[in-house]
This record gives C-alpha cells, structure tokens and sequence, in this order.
C-alpha cells in the first residue's frame, strides 16, 4: 500500500501529535505535578518550623517561670503553712471572728511541686472587711492566691456577706532542697 504525499503527511503529523501528547502526558505534566506536591509539602514543613519555634519560645517562657517560682520557693519563711498564714492574716484583717469554717484539702503533688487548698466560709462580713482580708491573703511573693470564691447576701445581717473561698499554695517539690 502505498501512501500519497498527503497522506505521509497526515500520517508524520499524527505521529509527531501522538508524539508530543505521550511526551506531555507522561514527561512535563508528572514534573508540573510532582513540583506542586513538593511545594505544598515544603508549605506544610515550613509551619511546621514556624509552630516548633512558637512552642519553643512558650517552652522556654514556661522555664523560666518555673525558675521564678523556684527562686519564690526558696525565699519563703521556712515551714510555710497555708492554714496558719490564713489564720495570721484573718486576726490582722479583723475577720478571724467571722470564720465559720476552715478545711484544708488534700495537697495534690506533681513533678514541678504540689498545691495546698483550703476552704474558708466567712460569715456576716462587711464588703471592706472582705477586700481588706482577699487584698492580705493574695500574695504573690508567698505563691497564694484566692482559686475560688462564692459571695452571698447574710440574710440575717444588713450588708453582710456570707462568703466561700478556696485558697490555694504552691508547695515545694517532693525532695526539694532549701526549704
């Protein structure tokens, strides 16, 4: 069979279509592919980068907290008590009478130390009393802070306040030395 001029060509630029179609299809369209999966994939590293420095800069934050603390720790008066410090503090404030109850709970320990919590109601206080006593017993240099607190109206007294507060400590770690 032989083929006219026209044809061979038709044929030659069918050929060099399929040609240049199988050279697309198979060589440049899987390298345009496979360099957008590569992009995206360097995308998805390079958040990754960003979120591990943002954790190490909250790490180290968090560290050095803990070092302040520490340090805080150690320069409390020797045998700190919760209790006894929020007994001191209610005799200066003038609320020692209005105690109702105090109940230590149990001091939860962890690695980075432990937490000591105790309950106060308060009965029949003033609103001057109260903030007097909270303005005493939040203490920062002594890790004490109020974790809870519950006012209601004393029905029996005019402007009382019946209140109930958990007060929390941080403690020093198991085996700690400097305390």
């Amino acid at each position: 069979m032989q083929l006219t001029g026209r044809e061979q060509k038709m044929v030659g630029f069918a050929g060099v279509a399929v040609g240049i179609f199988v050279l697309l299809q198979f060589a440049v369209f899987p390298l345009f592919e496979h360099r957008s999966r590569l992009q995206k994939r360097l995308q998805s590293q390079e958040k990754a980068v960003v979120e591990m420095r943002l954790l190490r800069e909250q790490y180290l934050r968090m560290h050095q907290q803990s070092g302040d603390m520490a340090s805080q720790l150690a320069q409390r008066q020797k045998g700190f008590s919760l209790f006894a410090f929020l007994e001191q503090q209610a005799d200066e404030s003038e609320v020692k009478d209005r105690i109702a109850s105090m109940k230590p709970s149990e001091t939860q320990e962890g690695a980075l130390g432990g937490q000591s919590r105790v309950e106060m109601k308060l009965q029949a206080v003033s609103l001057e009393q109260l903030l007097r006593f909270l303005d005493a017993t939040e203490s920062p240099e002594n890790l004490v802070g109020v974790g809870r607190i519950a006012i209601q109206e004393n029905s029996g007294e005019d402007g009382g306040l019946d209140v109930t507060l958990m007060m929390i400590s941080v403690d020093q770690p198991p085996g700690s030395a400097g305390l």
